[in-house]
């Protein structure tokens, strides 16, 4: 039962680092979703004051934010995608603990009956030395 106990802690640690490998993929995405809404927003706020070199390059800035929303859409999806992975991991996770749990108390019980029947075996053959013996003279 030892081994099946260290085979389920293995598969455990597996779901473990795959779960952290999804929260790492969630908070990579949700940085990114940051950083490109705040290249938007300052693309904005150089449009509210305008000026003669805004003025000629209104066209591109306008394309940019365009391909910047495109960009964080996509994201977006991703990031809901990830964040279901991430929950589904999360999951697993819980589930493979509590089965290393039921391994790891019937691994405790079994060691706990075997050192009962250790004691009653023992004490069984010292009770029959005892009776095998020979009264003493008083």
């Amino acid at each position: 039962m030892a081994s099946q106990t260290k085979k389920l802690g293995r598969i455990a640690d597996v779901f473990h680092d795959l779960e952290t490998v999804e929260r790492v993929r969630v908070s990579d995405l949700t940085q990114e979703i940051a950083s490109l809404r705040a290249a938007q927003d300052d693309i904005f706020r150089s449009l509210e004051s305008p000026s003669p070199v805004n003025g000629l390059f209104t066209a591109l800035l306008s394309s940019r934010v365009g391909r910047l929303e495109r960009r964080i859409q996509q994201l977006l999806r991703e990031h809901e995608i990830a964040l279901k992975r991430y929950a589904e991991a999360a999951a697993r996770g819980r589930s493979a603990d509590r089965l290393l749990a039921e391994a790891k108390g019937e691994d405790a019980r079994k060691r706990e009956q075997a050192e009962l029947e250790a004691l009653l075996e023992f004490q069984e053959a010292v009770g029959a030395q005892g009776r095998g013996k020979s009264p003493r003279p008083s």
